[in-house]
């Protein structure tokens, strides 16, 4: 046999030789599609190791002290928490064909301190257990625990066969723009260090940030969305086709419990602090998308559906919320369908569409008593299915102008159109279905009843770059002017430092703790009617997991407010911003870069079309803002980099109210300072919106040893409210963070 092996390799090699150039070329071109799997089919693992294991470890400290506080902040006056966390990714590889890995994240609180009642009431019962006193809501009432991140998963791959299976608590996913995608809502900047940053040098960390910005896909901008359970993806089937199928519990999607997310409130486990599941519910996921359509394009048809089981009508945090209004307690089974079409149509045209169906099937329960209490049954309700709502999504990206890359988003979203984890509803603050409309729609953040356009030019040159983004979106029907504006430059620091904020799930409304919605912030008016916890639309802050948000109803006059009548109107959405950075580092005859960095962005929601929206005195402007934020980065060694910051934000809002408990006799009730509404104990007050956030930081980010690196910003900030003083602050933000990859 040893000799029939040479004599057979050379006549292949002969018969290879013969064979004419074309048909060789033929045959080789025919294996290029391939060859990136057949290559990673012949790789063993992790530097050609059967076992391999990775990870990191981050140490995190942060200070909030507020040198003038507010009401809403009554509690967080000053604290400091220090937390830090372990990842360890680990790698099997038994043979070429099969990998095995699973991803631990053990989180750790290392800022809570423990006592007890009876240090300070010796009388009470001892069986008191000890409690933590302080703790940073990151993870969880006990020193450490497993919470955000464990998984399992396989790869088996084999010639045209290529899949992936994972189970576990945290799985990351995307399909198609309408179905399963996630959209940032923020600019990412230089000076926002993200714990979830890759492994980079601060070098590359500060080109990828300050040179060319990540504005979608990546890391810095992910697309994707988490989910728990189990997910396969076969990336690689025969005839170009590829497939994905997801069954998962519904992460951040409950059907009705505290403003629609299920907290399990007071309950010391990992899911109060991760908030992640209702497992009276399920998500089912599929697609199905044939690759190398035309050779570049990617066709692809997409299902998604929630479905909660009826035994939820069991939970009083569901059913309890219904006793404020008339009707019995209803949950909906949300389900959506789309196509999607992706990919090149020439080498500089690069498109992505998406046109999907959404509907719902509505579960109403019936009494089945007639005592005060009102109890239900899992099997007394009725069910109706909606009339299907169409969207659409459009992406065009052109450089064909090298010197000018242009991007254009348009969007068409009827007014029931609804996708609980499309970019139609970005989970870190959700909306839900309620009737609002918010600052940049459109433009940062998309909704239901929208239609409009987006403009992008981000030109790029030797130095520098620009980015130029101007929208214009649409109410198609008249919708409530329920208002809501992100607070952009101050508003991840504000949110951290209340009681009220955690990591992985949002407590909505901010009060700092103290659960007292009278005492804390003084908000302008939302809508007054009772509602129940999902639709509720009262105004004041409201949290997600990285973001602060303020809610209030534009009132035209007094008597809406005496009746409690919410005004409609439909109303256009302005926005242009202004982007740019330029390395002045050759002024000064130095190879260090010294990036000069500006971000500015003009914004309004209006009641007629405005092209651009320069001022809060406009016609039929109901909400008006300014952001401006500028950032000097500077490369003082390759490994030492420092960052600066120097913002201002304003809001300006002419149609709002502040709505307070009369606690003074005497008071003239047709002044025109006090007005009572109707015969209650409550009185309205005109109150504009004119608000003014400062920004003054200063940061390093320095690589003190390979594979390891210390972050830090310091931030000074003051938020002034003109017309209502009490709310005026002013605050100290400190972070650091060491990061060790291994």
């Amino acid at each position: 046999m040893h000799k029939i092996l040479p004599l057979l390799a050379i006549a292949a090699s002969v018969s290879w030789a013969t064979t004419s150039p074309e048909i060789q070329l033929d045959s080789i071109e025919a294996k290029i599609d391939t060859l990136s799997s057949d290559l990673e089919s012949t790789l063993i693992g992790k530097d050609d190791s059967p076992i391999a294991a990775s990870g990191i470890m981050d140490f995190r400290v942060k200070n909030f002290h507020y040198s003038e506080w507010s009401p809403a902040v009554g509690n967080d006056k000053a604290r400091t928490s220090v937390d830090a966390f372990l990842k360890v990714s680990v790698v099997a590889t038994p043979n070429s064909f099969m990998t095995l890995w699973t991803n631990l994240w053990f989180p750790f609180d290392l800022s809570g301190l423990y006592t007890s009642y009876l240090a300070d009431e010796p009388t009470r019962n001892p069986s008191n257990n000890s409690e933590r006193v302080s703790f940073n809501h990151n993870t969880d009432y006990v020193g450490s625990s497993v919470d955000e991140e464990m998984n399992v998963g396989t790869d088996i791959r084999a010639g045209m066969f290529g899949i992936y299976v994972t189970a576990g608590g945290v799985i990351w996913a995307n399909a198609s723009p309408l179905t399963m995608w996630e959209r940032e809502t923020n600019p990412r900047f230089s000076w926002q260090y993200e714990t979830f940053e890759d492994e980079k040098t601060v070098s590359t960390y500060y080109k990828e940030k300050a040179f060319k910005p990540v504005k979608e896909g990546g890391r810095a901008f992910w697309t994707n969305r988490s989910f728990g359970g189990v997910f396969m993806n076969a990336y690689q089937l025969p005839f170009g086709f590829i497939a994905q199928a997801m069954l998962s519990d519904p992460k951040d999607m409950d059907a009705g419990t505290r403003d629609g997310l299920r907290l399990y409130g007071g309950q010391p486990s990992e899911l109060e602090m991760t908030g992640d599941y209702d497992f009276r519910g399920s998500v089912y996921h599929g697609r199905i998308a044939k690759t190398k359509l035309f050779e570049t394009m990617t066709l692809g048809v997409n299902y998604m559906g929630v479905f909660f089981d009826e035994d939820i009508i069991y939970e009083p945090e569901f059913y309890r919320q219904w006793r404020f209004g008339t009707d019995n307690p209803v949950f909906e089974n949300p389900q959506i369908a789309s196509m999607d079409i992706k990919g090149n149509v020439v080498p500089k045209l690069y498109i992505m569409a998406d046109v999907g169906l959404s509907w719902s099937d509505s579960v109403k329960f019936s009494d089945v008593d007639t005592t005060s209490t009102k109890a239900y049954d899992k099997d007394a309700f009725e069910t109706k299915t909606s009339s299907p709502a169409i969207g659409i999504y459009v992406k065009a990206q052109d450089k064909h102008l090298d010197f000018l890359p242009t991007t254009i988003e348009a969007v068409y979203f009827q007014n029931e159109f609804f996708s609980p984890y499309g970019m139609t509803d970005p989970s870190r603050f959700r909306s839900w279905r309620k009737d609002e409309m918010y600052l940049n729609a459109g433009s940062l953040r998309y909704g239901s009843n929208m239609a409009g356009i987006n403009f992008k030019f981000e030109p790029e040159f030797n130095r520098g770059r620009i980015g130029v983004q101007y929208g214009q979106h649409r109410q198609l029907e008249k919708g409530q002017d329920v208002l809501l504006f992100n607070y952009r430059l101050n508003g991840r620091n504000m949110w951290e430092s209340m009681n009220s904020w955690t990591k992985y799930n949002a407590l909505f409304w901010a009060d700092s703790g103290n659960a007292n919605y009278t005492s804390a912030y003084i908000n302008r008016a939302g809508v007054l009617t009772p509602q129940n916890k999902m639709y509720r639309q009262r105004g004041g802050l409201y949290g997600g997991t990285w973001e602060l948000w303020e809610s209030f109803v534009a009132y035209e006059n007094g008597d809406q407010i005496k009746t409690q009548t919410v005004p409609m109107h439909t109303k256009w959405s302005s926005f242009f911003s202004f982007e740019g950075g330029y390395d002045i580092g050759h002024w000064f005859n130095t190879d260090r870069n010294i990036m000069m960095q500006m971000y500015t962005s003009i914004s309004g929601i209006s009641k007629t079309f405005t092209p651009v929206a320069y001022s809060e005195s406009q016609k039929d402007m109901l909400l008006w803002s300014f952001y401006g934020q500028f950032e000097p980065a500077v490369a003082v060694t390759p490994t030492f980099h420092m960052v600066g910051c120097l913002g201002l934000e304003t809001w300006r809002a002419e149609n709002a109210y502040t709505v307070s408990t009369l606690t003074i006799s005497g008071v003239n009730s047709q002044s025109d300072y006090y007005n009572l509404i109707g015969t209650s104990k409550e009185y309205y007050e005109k109150a504009p919106i004119n608000y003014v956030q400062t920004a003054l930081g200063i940061g390093f980010d320095w690589d003190f040893s390979p594979r390891a690196g210390l972050h830090f910003r310091y931030k000074w900030a003051t938020h002034s409210d003109e017309t209502v003083s009490e709310n005026d602050w002013h605050a100290h933000y400190i972070q650091a963070e060491t990061k060790v990859w291994f």
